[in-house]
């Protein structure tokens, strides 16, 4: 359930991402937060879909996920041995946390029921939008070859998913009847914004 964040078309963002990569050492300490919140992504699918044995699809997603963040942690440790820290740690935590509980929270509210498979469904699905606006911004930007190379893989594995995913999101909104996709991507704005706002103090 990738989580990353970014808006492409935000100035302010591509300043920020132009920021952190003028710094090795804080690059690495960026690439270690989004290994901690793929972390987070497969633990969420994992929890989601525990009570039933999950479809192929979603194993491939949890397994793509797992592996995602070894990479970006394998990543922060070539750019700089000694990165053990984080980028805003506890901030990136919270958007994770509160966008899963929040957005959950009014779908069920929405559908009139909660279902944990379409929960699943629409968080990854926003997550996974803002994922395809931050990654291929990143790939540009950042100077080090061996992240572009790994970018570029993650990116091409993030739209198959979005594939399956944003079908499923469709059959749902035809059901319900409500621009489920427009409204949750305001809901996870708000919480997009307070983080990147911790972002952008603690590189200045």
């Amino acid at each position: 359930m990738t989580f990353i964040f970014l808006c492409d078309s935000s100035p302010t963002v591509k300043e920020i991402l132009a920021k952190i990569v003028e710094k090795t050492a804080l690059e690495a300490r960026w690439l270690n937060t989004l290994s901690l919140l793929e972390m987070i992504g497969a633990r969420k699918i994992g929890k989601t879909v525990c009570q039933a044995h999950p479809a192929l699809e979603i194993l491939e997603h949890l397994n793509d996920e797992t592996r995602h963040a070894l990479i970006f942690k394998k990543l922060s440790r070539a750019l700089d041995e000694r990165a053990e820290t984080y980028l805003c740690r506890d901030e990136a935590i919270s958007y994770f946390q509160m966008l899963d509980a929040t957005a959950s929270e009014w779908l069920s509210e929405q559908i009139g029921t909660e279902e944990p498979y379409y929960n699943y469904c629409f968080v990854t699905c926003l997550i996974e939008r803002r994922a395809m606006q931050i990654y291929p911004v990143y790939k540009k930007i950042t100077p080090h070859p061996v992240v572009q190379r790994e970018l570029a893989q993650i990116i091409a594995e993030e739209t198959n998913h979005r594939h399956f995913i944003e079908e499923e999101i469709k059959k749902l909104q035809q059901k319900t009847g409500v621009s489920l996709v427009e409204e949750g991507q305001k809901i996870e704005q708000d919480f997009f914004d307070i983080f990147m706002e911790s972002v952008k103090r603690e590189i200045s």
